[in-house]
């Protein structure tokens, strides 16, 4: 039998250290996570969709790198959750789990309800060709209220779907990411440094990252696609400053091709050519997330591996 695991593989001419393994579960296939600080500690934890175990699950910090025992919160039949994101929806200070329930179209929350634990608060349903998926959190328009937005696979778009103002959301809009793309995944972050909201998108089919800077008013510019690699399959991006250089760069975990892709930020919202981190024979990266898990102030690489059932962390020394 298959076994699920979180991990930190030694990476040879890398600068990560060893990594160490977490069990999630027989054949579960953690998916997209996030890592965030869910219980006022002041240490990053690990919040993953578990995709066949139809659940979220939670991993606290112990606060010497390492964390406990994963705690499963259900999100409903057949729902297949393939990510989740990690942001405050509803103003009390604490951070929820929005959660992608893919097999049945729908975007459920979880409210924080402190230290850590978290309650089932409602199911967004989106339509069927929508194909919510990798959810984001921002404010994306400049009124205050986080918004969500997705990689609308089906669509070949990005979607957002904004809040109403009181936590709760409703109409969305769409932002071409071209013709048979896929895109799969998406992060929202300023990327040239003018303090808008920027969308960095991972489009799986055609083997690319975009990056559609921000126009103002909740318009965005056409995408500048940058290339992971012929049939490379980046399934995941995260934006990240991974270089402590002050400007974000963007992290994507190419799954058809073993390894983890990093682009360094000119400053500008323009990236270097990729540069490529091996994950190992026989793995598939799946997810990508950027956090110092271990208190050296360096930026470490999470990933999750579909075929292994782990999840990997690459220590940056």
């Amino acid at each position: 039998m298959a076994k699920s695991t979180i991990t930190t593989p030694p990476q040879r001419g890398s600068s990560f250290r060893e990594q160490v393994t977490y069990p999630i579960g027989s054949v579960l296939a953690p998916q997209y996570l996030s890592v965030v600080d869910v219980n006022d500690d002041d240490k990053p934890d690990i919040i993953v969709a578990i995709n066949m175990g139809h659940s979220v699950g939670v991993l606290l910090n112990d606060g010497s790198g390492h964390f406990h025992a994963v705690e499963m919160y259900k999100t409903g039949q057949r729902t297949y959750p393939p990510a989740v994101a990690v942001v405050d929806v509803n103003s009390d200070k604490k951070p929820d789990i929005i959660v992608t329930n893919q097999n049945t179209d729908t975007i459920g929350v979880f409210l924080n309800i402190g230290h850590g634990e978290f309650s089932f608060e409602k199911d967004y349903e989106v339509p069927f060709s929508f194909s919510a998926k990798c959810p984001q959190v921002v404010d994306i328009n400049d009124d205050t209220h986080p918004d969500i937005i997705v990689a609308n696979t089906r669509g070949d778009s990005i979607g957002i779907f904004y809040n109403s103002g009181n936590g709760t959301f409703i109409s969305w809009t769409t932002f071409s990411t071209g013709k048979d793309s896929e895109p799969n995944s998406v992060s929202v972050i300023d990327v040239n440094g003018d303090n808008k909201p920027d969308l960095i998108v991972g489009n799986l089919k055609t083997s690319n990252v975009g990056v559609l800077l921000n126009a103002g008013n909740g318009k965005f510019l056409s995408q500048t696609i940058y290339s992971t690699g012929l049939n490379s399959r980046p399934e995941s991006v995260f934006v990240a400053d991974i270089n402590c250089d002050s400007k974000p760069d963007i992290i994507v975990a190419n799954s058809n091709e073993q390894n983890i892709g990093i682009f360094l930020n000119f400053g500008n919202g323009t990236f270097q050519p990729q540069m490529m981190y091996p994950t190992g024979d026989h793995t598939q990266p799946w997810s990508v997330v950027v956090g110092d898990v271990n208190g050296d102030s360096k930026p470490d690489i999470i990933f999750s591996d579909k075929t292994n059932h782990e999840i990997s962390i690459l220590q940056n020394y």
